[in-house]
């Protein structure tokens, strides 16, 4: 009896099924054809890799179908075929782009031998020390649950209870932390897999730890999703289709009836928002996992300190500490400042700082244009902040009279100006053996300066310092705030918690933000709730549904969406630079008129819920 399956190829452009015969050999072969089994197909006389997505499929009687070619070996298991669907439903994308992901980077013929590993005695017992509001934060049921823990918590802990509640799902942003917690967790006797590597092992280990790919491990049925420091941009790509491993985690969880735990010491909106509740450390023990943050009103200084250092970073960098300075900046910047009172000029619409252009400022945003005259004094006369990082370091190497190696992006040039590499290790979060010792000292006291890449690339410091924050505090996107707080998260794991020493400083003309007076009392909570209910007003994510659309076949997939059913329901803004704007108040709305609209030929780029918006 013939039998024919159905074969999604391995094509973005072609984001359709075909139906194959199977060769009875390859029914009966050494890797069994399944739903996600990887083959190789004929397609218009090109040779193709492809996935099963159907068996039994109907064999038209007046066509004669082409065979598969070979059966290649193991692909994604059928729970995560049909949650590629999903995903390219809810990103606009395709399922190919899903399926490669969830899909071995090699040939995988077979799996280890199947049942789920034990935990080992001494974790599957449940000690007397496991702190309360941990357990509680498990019976929250099937809808996610926030976690809140300060930077530099160690979340082992945590770890262990969701493991004595089964086979877990853990995600963490970076390959380093990544790589820590699996040496941890196979020390401690746990099966355990690194996702995407150990691809073959995470069907059957009873705990899979894996970065932003990980959140498309073959693991079987879940019980605990787990996924740290979800607010990390690592999570979430800029290329489209800009899918976040965050929403596919929780996404995978419900399908599975898993208990979900969103950690992070900032919670995000984005999670917030589809949570059933917020788990909350003691706020003692939250406390003392932030470091000391100090804020430095440039206002009150003496202008001849200068454009970019204040007396307080002048007394940290004549100091025997190990410093790291962040500064984002390159070139010259956009912002400017009140000669007299020191104030940073700002829209009055948006509150992103303005541009200075001869006697008048401007927000090429908005279009605000007004003149060039200080709200709070009066004053007509103001500065513009142009020193890039290479200035900085000059005239830093000079006040501190000790050499200052600078790292940018991946290059970082010693002081001489030669290159010295890749450097130090990576000092990302989730270092729990970190954490649990008192901050490491470096041999030699040194000062780094560099873009925010100098956070990933420097294992520890005495004391970071961010010498123009309100860069980015007034960024011209909508999740400045949040991107801000993150920088300062990363800070605080360099320099450890607070009974270690170490501090920030942060250089700024708006000391009363929300964001810096959340950091500075080690609590988010009241920014979270302004930056909320800002969104919800301004009708940015996670209150509303945003897509940007740009390409060369941009007009005509707008000209389709403006006639499609749920035109009615779209805000449709531009272009700007080339970029539409959709907007919608009901996610399912925008998400169903982007499937539906018929794609028109040519180069198109449709980011849905961009990370820079």
């Amino acid at each position: 009896m013939r039998q024919a399956v159905q074969v999604l190829v391995d094509e973005p452009a072609i984001d359709r099924e075909f139906t194959y015969l199977l060769p009875p050999e390859m029914a009966s072969g050494r890797v069994p054809v399944a739903v996600g089994t990887i083959v190789r197909v004929v397609l218009n006389r090109r040779r193709l890799r492809g996935w099963v997505t159907a068996l039994d499929a109907p064999i038209p009687a007046d066509l004669e179908l082409a065979p598969i070619s070979s059966v290649v070996g193991l692909g994604p298991p059928p729970h995560v075929v049909e949650l590629a669907s999903w995903a390219a439903w809810r990103w606009a994308g395709t399922r190919a782009h899903f399926l490669r992901t969830a899909s071995p980077d090699r040939v995988v013929k077979g799996l280890p031998a199947s049942g789920l590993a034990t935990l080992p005695s001494a974790m599957s017992d449940d000690p007397a020390d496991t702190p309360e509001w941990i357990t509680d934060a498990f019976d929250a049921g099937v809808l996610p649950t926030v976690v809140r823990l300060g930077p530099c918590a160690d979340e082992w802990p945590l770890i262990v209870e969701a493991l004595r509640h089964g086979r877990s799902l853990v995600l963490v942003p970076t390959v380093a932390w990544a790589a820590r917690l699996v040496g941890r967790l196979r020390q401690a006797g746990v099966s355990t897999a690194l996702a995407p590597r150990d691809w073959a092992g995470a069907a059957s280990a009873h705990a899979v730890v894996g970065t932003r790919a990980g959140a498309w491990a073959p693991s079987g049925p879940l019980d605990v999703v787990v996924v740290l420091d979800e607010h990390d941009e690592a999570y979430q790509g800029e290329a489209a289709p800009t899918w976040n491993a965050r929403d596919v985690a929780v996404e995978r969880a419900r399908r599975n009836g898993a208990r979900c735990l969103l950690v992070g010491p900032m919670p995000s909106p984005d999670a917030l928002s589809s949570a059933s509740s917020v788990a909350t450390a003691p706020r003692p023990d939250e406390r003392e996992a932030w470091p000391r943050v100090q804020i430095a009103d440039r206002r009150q200084d003496d202008p001849a300190t200068g454009e970019w250092c204040g007396e307080a970073l002048a007394e940290l960098l004549r100091s025997d500490d190990t410093v790291v300075c962040v500064l984002n900046r390159l070139g010259r910047a956009r912002l400017a400042y009140c000669a007299s009172c020191g104030e940073l000029a700002r829209s009055r619409m948006s509150g992103r700082a303005l541009r200075l252009d001869n006697q008048q400022f401007t927000d090429p945003d908005s279009g605000e244009v007004r003149p060039a005259v200080c709200e709070f004094c009066g004053a007509t006369k103001f500065r513009r902040a142009r020193v890039g990082v290479k200035g900085v370091a000059e005239e830093m190497e000079r006040l501190a009279r000790r050499p200052v190696t600078q790292i940018v992006g991946g290059v970082a040039p010693d002081a001489t100006g030669a290159s010295t590499g890749p450097g130090a290790a990576d000092g990302g979060a989730g270092a729990s053996s970190r954490r649990q010792q008192p901050r490491p000292q470096a041999r030699q006291p040194a000062l780094y300066i560099g873009t925010e890449a100098v956070l990933h690339r420097v294992p520890s410091a005495d004391a970071v310092v961010f010498v123009d924050f309100d860069q980015e505090l007034t960024a011209p996107r909508y999740r400045a705030g949040e991107e801000a707080f993150a920088l300062l998260v990363r800070a605080a794991r360099l320099v450890g918690p607070r009974t270690g020493g170490g501090s920030i400083l942060v250089q700024t003309r708006l000391p009363a933000h929300p964001v810096l007076v959340a950091a500075a009392q080690a609590d988010p909570s009241d920014w979270l709730r302004a930056e909320i209910e800002h969104r919800s007003a301004m009708r940015q994510p996670p209150a509303a549904a945003w897509a940007l659309v740009s390409g060369a076949a941009a007009p005509g997939y707008i000209d389709s969406l403006s006639a499609g059913l749920h035109a009615g329901s779209l805000d449709i803004a531009g272009p700007a630079d080339g970029t539409w704007r959709i907007r919608s108040d009901d996610s399912d709305t925008l998400l169903n008129a982007l499937a539906t609209a018929e794609r028109p030929s040519g180069r198109l780029r449709v980011a849905v819920d961009p990370l820079r918006a």
